[in-house]
Parts: C-alpha cells; structure tokens; sequence
C-alpha cells in the first residue's frame, strides 16, 4: 500500500498531521495521548476520500449549492455536481484538488491552492491554509484571493470531524435551517428539541444535517471519561452540524455563509463577495483545555 505523503507539525505533545495531496486535509490531531479530531487510518488514507479524514477545507464555497445551478448578475451559472447521486455541488472543489506546500517548519505548515477557471468554479482564485501549532492550541489561517477580472463570490470554512463516542457540545446560534429531503433550506427556526445545544448536550441519538445561523462563535465540545475538552472559536457567523444516527463520528463546521447562499440572498449571513485581487480571509481556533 502506497500511501501519499504526510507532513508533521509538532509543538512538544500537541502533534498533526496533514496530506497535500487529498485536497488539503488534515489527517489527525492529537494532544498529549488524546486524539482532538477523528484521525484517518491507512486504510482511510489509501481510500484517497477526503471525507474519511479528519478535516478538510471548504472553498470557494460550503455545503451545498441546490441542483449546482445559480444566478449571478443576470445570467445563469451551472456548475458541475460533484456529490452523486445528489444533483447539487457540494463542498467547493478545494477537497478534491491536490495542495502544495509553500512553507515548512516544526510547528507551522502552510498549503496554496490555484484554481483555473473551468465547469467546477468559473472563477479562478488562489487559496492559502495556514497550520500553526502552539501550546494546546492548532489554528487554521484561511485565505482565498479572488483572481478574475470581476467579483465573485469566494468563501472559505473547513469541515471537522469528531469522535461521537461520549461526546457533548454546546454552542449558541440565533436561527438552524430546516431542510427537506433534498438537502436544501426551506426555512429558518429558532433552535429547538434535537437541534438546540444551547446547554451541554449528548451528541449521539440525534439526526441533523443542517445548517446554524447567528452562530456566536464559540463552541466547546467535552467527551465523557477524557482528560481534555476543545474549544472551537472562529469569526464566522455560521456552522453545519452533522450527526448521522448511526455514525460514530459527528461534524461541526466554522463556514461563512449559510446553506445554498447563493440561491438564498437574503438569508444571512449571505455568501461573502470578493472584489478583483482582493481576499476572503477567516481564523479557525481549535483549542484543548482541560475538560
């Protein structure tokens, strides 16, 4: 089994592992002897699927955008579904493209990203992940730098994965979008029953796949039995939470914009607008603390 190459970043205990490669992903984080995101396997790895590993980046866009189709400034946008057998674009297409490192030390690790304008995006951009590690603490530096000759709509979030097992979140957000079958926002509530987790809240037994508005910020996330908690901060106003009922590991996702922004303008907080030569830029701080 021929693996793609890792790159380690290491501040004493608190250790990651990323791949260029599978779209920019992280591969595993650990602190001391606990692991802080669902670390992918060799097996995972092998699988060259980047929703098998512990994170990975959201740009230009998050979640999904409905049937991959929008309008933008008059004229119909169709883009390519890359979600089969969904007919909608999701994710961006950074998670499916192979990063390369511009800079590399102990602690600190740095992927760029050049995307051409073609079928999945029709406007190029440059997208930069910046991995520092410090005491306890792994920060991801998201930049995207908007190419064309107009603007466009650029985005950037990052879509983490954590162990289910004994794990209890709690976070505050104004409005969760309901969605239908297809996935998509029908309407805007305010959090309740199984989706608010405005006090400490069990993961497991849940069903949500949806999108949380508002959100303030920060998000603390605590396993029954284990020595560390995480505290999740990042200057963005929306969050995905994922939980499958049956999976062993869940989602919560620091992006920009809300669900299918592109066909809801006015639903806040709405797909972010980059100027010609101008950046996106968003701060994800994922810390351990004792729990």
């Amino acid at each position: 089994m021929v693996l793609p190459e890792l790159v380690s970043i290491v501040c004493g205990d608190n250790i990651s592992a990323i791949c260029p490669a599978l779209g920019g992903s992280i591969i595993g984080w650990s602190v001391g002897e606990q692991e802080m995101l669902r670390r992918a396997d060799a097996d995972a790895i092998a699988s060259g699927d980047p929703l098998a590993m512990a994170s990975f980046p959201l740009v230009p866009f998050s979640n999904r955008i409905g049937n991959a189709q929008f309008i933008w400034k008059g004229r119909e946008i169709q883009i390519t579904p890359n979600f089969a057998p969904e007919p909608h674009a999701i994710h961006g297409t950074g998670w499916k493209q192979a990063w390369t490192i511009a800079e590399r030390s102990d602690a600190y690790c740095v992927l760029e990203l050049q995307h051409d304008a073609d079928a999945r995006w029709p406007w190029p951009f440059e997208a930069t992940q910046r991995f520092t590690l410090s005491a306890g603490m792994l920060e991801l530096k998201l930049i995207a730098i908007n190419l064309s000759d107009e603007p466009a709509p650029l985005a950037f979030g990052h879509h983490p994965y954590f162990d289910m097992d004994g794990a209890h979140v709690t976070f505050t957000a104004a409005r969760v979008l309901m969605s239908g079958e297809d996935a998509m926002p029908y309407e805007a509530i305010t959090p309740n029953g199984e989706f608010d987790f405005s006090t400490d809240s069990k993961v497991a037994g849940r069903s949500i796949d949806h999108c949380y508005a508002g959100w303030d910020g920060k998000t603390r996330i605590h396993w029954t039995g284990r020595q560390l908690a995480l505290e999740i901060t990042a200057d963005m106003e929306a969050a995905v939470v994922y939980v499958p009922k049956d999976g062993s590991a869940f989602c919560f996702e620091p992006v920009p914009h809300v669900n299918n922004a592109l066909n809801l303008p006015g639903e806040l907080p709405t797909m972010p607008i980059v100027a010609p030569g101008e950046y996106f830029t968003a701060t994800i701080l994922l810390k351990a603390v004792n729990a």
